[in-house]
């Protein structure tokens, strides 16, 4: 496959899990954005203020590049870092701010990806000193697997918090369905109580 090829495929991948994550904090209220929904504080708005904030090191900042985050990004110095700033929102940013701030740095990651070649060469210098030269294309990997992995996370606080699930694939099964599935698995698992 050529790099047109290849950047049509890893745009693709990045784009869907984009959808995911947006569709992950679609109408939820608030509070229960910010709200933690686990003992180690992991929450909505903060995987979404995580993943802005990697995405934008990754695809923008490393090789090169600016974009209207620049300005936006400030918690990703030393000191922000120590204190998981980039994994909670505090009160004086809107969820409507970090929504657009993702979807700004999903723009610009994208326009990355569609205007240097995937075999830029790239130094993340926080990485081990044998796999720190790498290349967009692999950054490019990196950051799919990143949003895809917490887009799931997404899903599974999103489902916790009030029923929702992800809809692809899901399609004809309603709330009967799901209860007969759910009693299924709960009869299986008793065998082992």
């Amino acid at each position: 496959m050529d790099d047109t090829m290849w950047r049509s495929i890893l745009t693709g991948y990045l784009d869907r899990a984009h959808r995911s994550v947006l569709d992950a904090v679609e109408g939820v209220g608030e509070y229960d954005l910010r709200r933690p929904l686990t003992p180690s504080g992991t929450n909505l708005l903060g995987i979404l203020k995580h993943l802005a904030t990697v995405e934008h090191g990754y695809l923008v900042q490393l090789p090169g590049r600016t974009s209207e985050a620049d300005a936006m990004i400030t918690w990703n110095d030393e000191t922000s870092m120590a204190v998981n700033a980039e994994m909670w929102v505090d009160h004086s940013m809107t969820s409507s701010e970090v929504i657009a701030l993702y979807t700004s740095v999903a723009g610009a990651s994208r326009a990355t990806l569609e205007e240097l070649p995937l075999a830029t060469a790239v130094t993340v210098p926080w990485w081990q000193a044998e796999s720190r030269d790498t290349t967009l294309g692999l950054l490019a990997v990196h950051v799919i697997a990143e949003t895809a992995q917490h887009a799931g996370h997404l899903d599974i606080l999103r489902e916790q918090l009030d029923g929702r699930i992800a809809t692809g694939g899901h399609e004809g099964r309603d709330e009967q369905w799901w209860s007969g599935y759910v009693a299924k698995i709960a009869a299986e698992a008793e065998h082992f109580a």
